[in-house]
């Protein structure tokens, strides 16, 4: 009989948090809410094991940047297998975190010690994280099979991302591994994607598109959750034909789930500004990740997670809303996907863009804003975790506009994916988690939230701001550069 049981409490809150495995080897998500939280027997987050000290180590947070410190522990700790403490203490010392960075408490020789921890770091949690687990001992053959169609007691991944049959877990009494059954997009142990098979050691992490396995003792412990992507883009700059400088030495992060807008410049220049940072148009220098991989030397593995509307969006006038979803799923969709997933993907894509009495409706009957929404529905059918919208709102009335707002903030809240636009409007600019503020020339004079914007530019409408970038654009970039 298969174990497949729910191992954790729900939570709703967003910010960054650790997953913790201790000696019960129960799983919790704690989230990490103050700017200090000490760790250990004692303190905020309070760790079970006999080998963690009292005050084993300090989480900071600066400026929504995260640091870990040992606190002169006995025992010492492991950031993705780097030793800190024990030795090599400097409580000064701040290390900072990224997204999915592993964080062990052991002792040496020690791989199967019920006494050792681990903690993960998430920069944003997802919305009802839930943790299950399976025992590799109780399974038939002792092997786990993971993917998208896969027997029931099996691993099952419900995304367009995962293949057919993805990879398999094999368990012997002294030795674990996995398997890549040859799937399209891979699978990551210990943040490297593997080539065909890789042994599991207590503890190692596996990522298979939205999912998160952990080894432990023989068993595996996951969570399946829409989790968007984190992009950084690096020092960025674009020189188009006569040497015109359009984006300047550009830094910024969007984190996972964030819903952006870039605005500022031109529209040529924004236009431009997004096809560098979606990977469609390489930078003249500079460099943009996302999840730690770089766009423009890994466009091809990435292309799959990238979802990209640009202004003039083409759609088939003389096909209906299905029949339109139903040629993209047909065309994209990997070929081992069956008809019956491809039936139910659609029709969630419809139900998410609020296209369900349109359905049947040829797309040029379609209202602007339908026909907006619609080209959002035919990039969702592929399920990307990040998309890039190059004014959406142009052209619609006020309700339309909202309407559409709505639905893009929904999709960032609810189905894990990190939005970035350039809006046309800013009627609803209170939407957006951060917005982008260029300058003339492509400098960057702003990045934070839409609030904080009205005291950075000292306006009471953010539409003020594009008067006062453009009169005094240098003491604007100075204010946002100091305040780094």
């Amino acid at each position: 009989m298969v174990n497949y049981t729910s191992n954790l409490k729900m939570s709703s809150d967003r910010g960054a948090c650790l997953t913790i495995i201790d000696r019960d080897r129960t799983i919790r998500t704690v989230p990490l809410t103050k700017s200090e939280m000490f760790v250990g027997t004692e303190g905020d987050i309070i760790l079970n094991s006999r080998i963690v000290s009292r005050r084993h180590g300090k989480f900071t947070q600066i400026n929504r940047e995260f640091y870990y410190n040992d606190e002169g522990s006995l025992n010492g700790t492991l950031i993705n297998g780097e030793q800190i403490g024990c030795g090599h203490y400097n409580r000064s010392q701040r290390y900072r975190l990224e997204n999915g960075d592993v964080i062990k408490i052991t002792v040496p020789e020690s791989v199967g010690n019920p006494e050792n921890v681990m903690m993960i770091f998430s920069e944003r949690m997802s919305v009802n994280t839930r943790w299950k687990y399976i025992s590799l001992k109780d399974k038939p053959n002792h092997e786990l099979e993971i993917g998208r169609n896969v027997p029931q007691g099996e691993l099952c991944i419900d995304s367009v991302k995962v293949s057919e049959i993805h990879a398999k877990i094999v368990y012997w009494p002294d030795r674990v591994f996995i398997v890549d059954k040859e799937s399209q997009n891979g699978v990551i142990v210990n943040g490297k994607r593997i080539t065909e098979s890789c042994f599991l050691n207590n503890y190692d992490v596996v990522s298979i598109a939205n999912t998160k396995l952990i080894y432990i003792d023989g068993m595996i412990y996951f969570n399946i959750e829409p989790d968007g992507i984190k992009m950084e883009v690096h020092d960025i700059s674009k020189v188009v034909q006569k040497n015109k400088t359009v984006s300047d030495h550009v830094s910024f992060t969007v984190y996972p789930c964030e819903m952006v807008a870039v605005i500022g410049g031109s529209v040529e220049d924004r236009t431009i500004f997004m096809n560098c940072i979606n990977g469609s148009d390489r930078a003249t220098s500079g460099a943009v990740f996302m999840d730690g991989m770089n766009l423009y030397d890994n466009y091809n593995l990435l292309k799959s997670r990238i979802g990209n509307i640009p202004k003039k969006y083409e759609l088939y006038d003389y096909l209906s809303v299905y029949g339109s979803l139903k040629f993209t799923a047909d065309s994209q969709l990997a070929k081992d996907i069956s008809r019956q997933e491809r039936v139910e993907r659609i029709e969630k894509v419809i139900q998410t863009m609020g296209l369900s009495e349109q359905r049947k409706t040829l797309i040029k009957k379609l209202s602007d804003g339908q026909k907006k929404s619609m080209s959002i529905a035919k990039e969702l059918v592929s399920n990307p975790d990040i998309i890039f919208l190059d004014e959406p709102n142009a052209g619609l009335d006020p309700e339309a506009e909202t309407i559409l707002m709505k639905q893009l903030k929904n999709l960032s809240l609810n189905s894990g994916k990190t939005i970035i636009l350039t809006p046309s409007t800013l009627q609803n600019i209170h939407l957006f988690d951060k917005i982008m503020f260029l300058a003339p020339e492509g400098k960057l004079c702003y990045c934070g939230s839409p609030t904080d914007a009205l005291s950075f530019f000292e306006v009471t409408v953010i539409t003020d701001a594009y008067e006062k970038v453009r009169n005094n654009a240098d003491y604007f970039i100075r204010k946002y550069n100091n305040s780094l």
